[in-house]
């Protein structure tokens, strides 16, 4: 009976998402809001129905993007894109064309990239990695990846730490709220000594104030919606605020940091105006889900520094740099390419070895029945050594041989020598 390729020769990897550089914030804002039901929905159905043998969502300001793998391509990309757009409430049509569809190895390089820094409105920006890394402990503990996926995210992550550790990309400063408090320094002068709130606790929070703390500003109180703002305090050298502090602490801040991303909006043009008559305040916005309501940029007291903003003053990262780290992620995808185009061999090195297996097993048994199991044991232990030895340079051959094209003519020479028929993929 032939033998058929293994999971890897006959699965398609497929990322389908948009960033920053082809899709409007809002619509990206959108799809952030529902990353949680898309990933839940797209990965809770069960594959026979969805297609989907695993995957993982990454969801940032700056990107949307599902990775997964499928034996049924068409299909199982109807599926996903499908989701989105009943989630979301986006036009299918506008889904269709809004998100782009990758597949292959096409995929590893952008994913490399991406955890790299390589692709941010930021080149190089701090918070990808950890946002990456975040997106696929998440998958890790729903249980929806695959070896494969596995293998993907966290060759990726290691080499998003070399590219850290050899090139300028990594250097502090290099994030989202280090740009925007570069345009508040420029406009309205150095933050050193100032008050400021940051509105939220999570990631970006904690960027935030390790920021601002960088730059001399040790006057930080933290507002959270959702009550957290005591625990977070405790940890990071701020002050906690409630929600009835947070009039006054906003009557005498000189800076707003808002980051937590939430749903809705925490202040509004009445609550500032109250609070600051016509007093004037710079206020940060790096969620795609502002904190502010849309009245707050009315008003002529304030001087809203949003993402828009912050990627117009996104600093021009130097060439050298740049091609240093596009060389050591292409470099780590040829690797992972050759890698796992070497496993589509393991079903030829897995029969050859079965196949003089079988042959030995018939030896042992034909010793056992004459002279007993003392010597059969002695001669199976014989046998498996000198196997081993034998087949070790094939086996490492065969792999070697995807690289060059030459698989075709290592299964054909395996049939002729052993008498196995290994089908392939063109087989099927």
């Amino acid at each position: 009976m032939p033998l058929n390729w293994d999971y890897y020769s006959r699965v398609a990897l497929v990322l389908i998402g948009a960033s920053h550089q082809n899709l409007a914030l809002s619509e990206l804002e959108l799809l952030e809001r529902e990353a949680g039901r898309i990933r839940d929905q797209l990965f809770s159905a069960p594959s026979s129905e969805s297609g989907i043998a695993g995957g993982v969502v990454v969801a940032t300001c700056n990107r949307f993007e599902v990775y997964f793998e499928t034996e049924i391509f068409h299909s199982t990309v109807d599926y996903v894109l499908r989701t989105i757009s009943e989630i979301t409430g986006l036009d299918p049509e506008q889904t269709n064309r809004s998100l782009q569809v990758s597949a292959g190895f096409v995929v590893v390089e952008h994913l490399f990239s991406v955890a790299a820094g390589l692709e941010s409105m930021i080149v190089g920006e701090a918070e990808i990695t950890g946002q990456v890394r975040s997106a696929f402990t998440h998958a890790q503990s729903a249980k929806t990846t695959t070896p494969v996926l596995e293998q993907l995210f966290q060759r990726a992550l290691s080499t998003s730490k070399v590219v850290q550790n050899s090139t300028g990309l990594g250097a502090a400063g290099r994030s989202i709220v280090d740009v925007a408090l570069n345009v508040v320094e420029s406009r309205y002068g150095g933050i050193m000594g100032k008050r400021a709130i940051v509105l939220g606790t999570g990631a970006y929070a904690r960027v935030a104030v390790a920021a601002l703390q960088r730059r001399g500003c040790d006057d930080i109180s933290i507002y959270s919606a959702t009550g957290r703002a005591r625990q977070f305090s405790e940890s990071h050298n701020t002050v906690a605020i409630s929600h009835d502090g947070l009039r006054d602490a906003l009557a005498i801040t000189d800076l707003v940091v808002g980051c937590s991303g939430n749903a809705t909006s925490i202040l509004n043009a009445e609550f500032v105006r109250s609070a600051r008559g016509d007093k004037f305040l710079p206020m940060i916005d790096v969620a795609l889900a502002s904190d502010f309501a849309s009245d707050v940029r009315e008003l002529d007291s304030v001087d809203v520094i949003d993402l828009d903003v912050v990627r117009k003053n996104a600093p021009k990262e130097h060439g050298e740099e740049i091609e240093l780290a596009n060389e050591i992620v292409q470099k780590a995808v040829i690797k992972f390419e050759n890698e796992q185009s070497a496993r589509t061999m393991d079903p030829a090195i897995a029969a050859m070895r079965s196949h003089v297996g079988i042959l030995i097993d018939l030896e042992v048994k034909r010793v056992r029945d004459r002279a007993g199991d003392e010597v059969a044991a002695d001669v199976e232990f014989s046998l498996h050594r000198v196997t081993n030895a034998l087949l070790h340079t094939p086996s490492v051959r065969a792999r070697s041989l995807v690289r060059d094209g030459e698989q075709k003519d290592y299964r054909t020479a395996i049939q002729v020598l052993f008498g196995i028929d290994i089908e392939t993929p063109e087989d099927v």
